[in-house]
């Protein structure tokens, strides 16, 4: 049975996230994983103390997924529902528990930070999407509705690998969807269009270019109006400049955009 992980920290956002990912995860006939990786909490003074122990922390992690759990499986009976909770990164945890369950998807929310702190790490979500090769949802908070009719997926025109487009096609074909490709200019720029649309041929998906100086704003207007309920898009990590801008790029689609967005690594 396919597998969906859902990570959760017991925040609005995340169980919101939950219930998101368990509505998909009932559509895909999937499973679920509930998932929360806890830290040991410290205070430093003279000497770093811990406050709990990992012991501690492990059984109030077990309750909350518990308890998440139970709620699940009230509202979604026929669900396969399993938990784990570990000790360690939210992002290498994440990564790890996937290698080992080969998902079809990660679901968290897309809660981020501001500031300093994000200049300088960036949220957890996205840096789950730099480490994972997995389809990773970002689910904003509030969002509820799950049918998924239509996806607009956000493309630079840059040679799409392959295996990147059987990843989206199948995931489309799953969900049963209509493809809208768009393609947002921010210069004057030869287009062509042609190699991707031929990968995706199988999908016949509809094309469309937009002239707008910021891609987010462009994507943001473009979702409206065909009333998009998932955006896909594809980071990208090629050299160390854009290793260095990865997680604000990433961040700038996840935290502006409505609806839940949809982040595919070849």
């Amino acid at each position: 049975m396919n597998t969906i992980i859902i990570p959760i920290d017991f925040s609005p956002g995340s169980e919101n996230a939950m219930h998101y990912g368990a509505q998909l995860a009932g559509e895909l006939n999937a499973s679920v994983v509930l998932v929360h990786i806890y830290q040991v909490p410290i205070t430093m003074n003279d000497m770093p103390v811990m406050i709990f122990s990992a012991d501690e922390s492990k059984n109030s992690a077990d309750t909350g997924l518990e308890r998440c759990q139970e709620e699940l499986q009230q509202n979604y009976p026929e669900l396969t529902i399993a938990t784990e909770s570990r000790l360690g990164s939210v992002a290498e945890e994440v990564h790890l528990i996937a290698k080992e369950k080969n998902p079809l998807a990660i679901v968290m929310g897309s809660q981020h930070t501001r500031g300093l702190e994000r200049m300088l790490f960036g949220s957890t979500t996205a840096s789950v999407i730099r480490h994972a090769h997995y389809p990773v949802f970002a689910i904003p908070l509030g969002f509820k509705k799950t049918a998924i009719k239509n996806i607009v997926l956000a493309a630079d025109l840059e040679d799409t690998p392959v295996p990147l487009c059987h990843k989206i096609i199948e995931l489309v074909q799953l969900l049963g969807a209509s493809l809208h490709i768009v393609h947002v200019k921010i210069k004057e720029e030869a287009e062509r269009p042609e190699k991707l649309l031929e990968k995706m041929s199988t999908l016949s998906p509809f094309y469309h270019s937009i002239d707008n100086k910021k891609v987010k704003d462009g994507l943001e207007k473009y979702v409206q109006e065909v009333n998009a309920d998932l955006l896909i898009f594809l980071p990208h990590e090629h050299n160390l400049i854009e290793r260095m801008f990865f997680k604000v790029h990433t961040e700038d689609i996840i935290t502006n955009t409505r609806i839940p967005a949809l982040a595919i690594k070849a």
